[in-house]
């Protein structure tokens, strides 16, 4: 199950005041374990200097050990100065309190810790000793942190659902961006402009809005290839019925066999539009994975030319290959081919007979150059930006075609990291395609 953020920020907010609260509440039982350390230090030497007036303003102190009734809890011992006990309080324990003569001192006797006071009278002749049990000190000072631990027991409720209510009206706005991209249609994709939008969420706005015109730019680039590619299939579609119903109207079989010789052409063409358009579909997403794999464009390029080598022959142009060196890249072997394919398909059918076809391979520092050079009639300076364009096709050239090979060519040369390149050939007659790939070192 996935974490709530209102459910979180709770959480953190509440343990961060309850940790607060705890850590005031120790620190505040420490200093007041402290004050009131101090006020019943000066309790005692208060006490001691009253019994210590008291006996020096009397008359006639009695050598015989006296005993005295104590209600305050505070106990008292009288000492002369031989070592004979004078007075001393009924809570007090029989043995002297304490070994120090003057001041301040804490002591165990029994197992019972005292703080105890001892102060000489003016006349030198009796030493006033009083004590408490610092039981007493502890309870007062644990009284006081329970009185400031009390209001927990009813604050901390109170103050747990004003924190839920706080982050519930923080996160009001989120809410309402969220109910606002929830209730957009699948075809609405204007930005996204809400004012109470938080600073916060201001980056996951933004990051929306880049998302909405990327989908609107690949929306309309889909439309426009649906209704491009439509188009393209309707001309040879055309074409084959058009045919069909020549060859099924005809009375002499030269006619027939032309009606049906057109068809297969028409048909023939309508395939590799079809499968060119599945090639490019495979190619669109913009991270179309890509095998990497070690590929020697030589023996890409070899099976290629093999491959049109019968096309070449018919139309009297001069097909080769140049291998300078192996060419080996990374990559995904049947895109290459798809690559290469396509480039020499090109050359060959637009290269007029007598004409040339050079595949050329060569290593250059850390890269590899693909290039085919061709006679045919090149393409205009100005038309090289948008020769890649999908169903673009060279006007004048007389030739048929899809005008997907260069952007099938364009888009597997991108997820190769290849560049792309058209220049004019030799003496200004035909083209040159150069590609360049990072070669792999060996």
């Amino acid at each position: 199950m996935r974490s709530s953020l209102r459910w979180r920020l709770f959480t953190i907010l509440a343990v961060s005041v309850l940790l607060a609260w705890i850590a005031t509440a120790f620190f505040t039982y420490l200093d007041a374990r402290r004050e009131i350390g101090t006020t019943l230090d000066a309790r005692l030497v208060k006490a001691a200097e009253q019994i210590s007036v008291h006996l020096d303003s009397a008359e006639n102190v009695s050598a015989n050990p006296q005993q005295i009734r104590d209600y305050t809890g505070t106990m008292l011992q009288v000492w002369q100065r031989d070592g004979s006990l004078l007075l001393d309080s009924s809570t007090a324990p029989e043995e002297r309190l304490g070994t120090q003569r003057d001041g301040f001192e804490s002591t165990t006797l029994k197992g019972v810790h005292y703080r105890i006071y001892s102060q000489w009278d003016k006349a030198g002749r009796l030493n006033v000793r009083v004590a408490e049990r610092y039981e007493l000190r502890d309870a007062l000072a644990e009284s006081v942190a329970s009185h400031l631990l009390h209001p927990l027991y009813f604050a901390v409720p109170a103050l747990g659902i004003l924190i839920w209510l706080s982050v519930g009206a923080g996160l009001a706005p989120l809410s309402r961006f969220t109910r606002e991209v929830k209730q957009r249609e699948p075809d609405k994709l204007e930005p996204l402009d809400l004012s109470d939008t938080p600073r916060e969420v201001m980056p996951l706005q933004d990051a929306l809005n880049a998302l909405f015109a990327r989908l609107q730019v690949s929306l309309e680039y889909e439309r426009r290839f649906t209704a491009d590619a439509a188009h393209e299939l309707r001309t040879p579609l055309a074409a084959i019925k058009t045919q069909a119903q020549v060859a099924f109207a005809a009375h002499d079989s030269e006619q027939l066999r032309h009606a049906l010789n057109k068809i297969i052409s028409g048909t023939d063409r309508a395939a590799h539009l079809i499968e060119q358009l599945l090639v490019l579909s495979r190619l669109d997403p913009e991270q179309t994975p890509v095998d990497q794999q070690q590929v020697k464009l030589s023996a890409v390029v070899k099976d290629c030319v093999a491959l049109h080598a019968p096309m070449a022959i018919r139309k009297g142009v001069d097909l080769g290959l140049e291998a300078g060196d192996d060419g080996l890249v990374l990559g995904d072997a049947t895109l290459l081919a798809i690559l290469v394919r396509n480039l020499v398909d090109n050359a060959v059918r637009y290269t007029p007979a007598d004409g040339k076809v050079d595949v050329r391979i060569t290593r250059i520092e850390d890269g590899v150059l693909l290039q085919i050079v061709d006679t045919g009639p090149g393409i205009p300076e100005k038309a090289r930006k948008v020769v890649a364009s999908r169903f673009y096709r060279v006007l004048g050239s007389g030739e048929e075609g899809s005008g997907l090979g260069l952007s099938i060519v364009e888009r597997i040369a991108k997820l190769h990291g290849a560049s792309l390149k058209f220049d004019d050939g030799g003496a200004g007659v035909g083209l040159i395609v150069t590609l360049r790939f990072s070669a792999v070192s060996v």
